[in-house]
Order: C-alpha cells, then sequence, then structure tokens
C-alpha cells in the first residue's frame, strides 16, 4: 500500500477534522462520522492512490491547508462543509 503510506506521510497533514488510527487493521478506511459521532460512511482506501484520496476529501469539502502547521482559520473550523451522508 505505498499510495497510502505517501498520502498519509506527504498530504494527511494537510487536511483538518480528521484523525488517524495506526492500528494493525488489514483493509485501511476513511470512516466519516456525523456531529453525534454516528457513522455515515465508510470508504475502502486500500486501492485508491493519493490523488484519488485527495479528491475525495477536496470533494466533500475538508479544508486543506496550503502548508503543514498553518493556522485553520475560524470560518473554517467546523469543515466539512458538504457532509458525507449528502452523497448517499
Amino acid at each position: 500500500m505505498p499510495e497510502l503510506y505517501n498520502f498519509l506521510m506527504e498530504r494527511w497533514a494537510l487536511y483538518h477534522n480528521l484523525e488517524y488510527d495506526s492500528g494493525e487493521e488489514k483493509k485501511p478506511r476513511l470512516i466519516f462520522y456525523n456531529d453525534q459521532d454516528e457513522v455515515v460512511r465508510t470508504v475502502s482506501v486500500k486501492k485508491m492512490t493519493a490523488d484519488e484520496i485527495s479528491n475525495l476529501l477536496d470533494s466533500l469539502g475538508f479544508y486543506k491547508r496550503s502548508k503543514k502547521g498553518e493556522e485553520v482559520p475560524e470560518e473554517f473550523k467546523n469543515l466539512p462543509l458538504k457532509a458525507p451522508r449528502d452523497e448517499l
């Protein structure tokens, strides 16, 4: 899963409101929660490229910093704007 590793090492920290669990999971996936911490969507990323993962997060409205460590503007702190459940 070199593409997933590439995404985690180079891009993960650019996105706001993402958490990473480094468990021994053999089926890596993105899990999207609503504001009540209920799972609303799960997407397998095992076969996705780093660009595909980024495009998915961008399409769902996740804020992406221009560089690691950049402060997230107040108006973007509660992103994503479009909840994943809107796509179901």
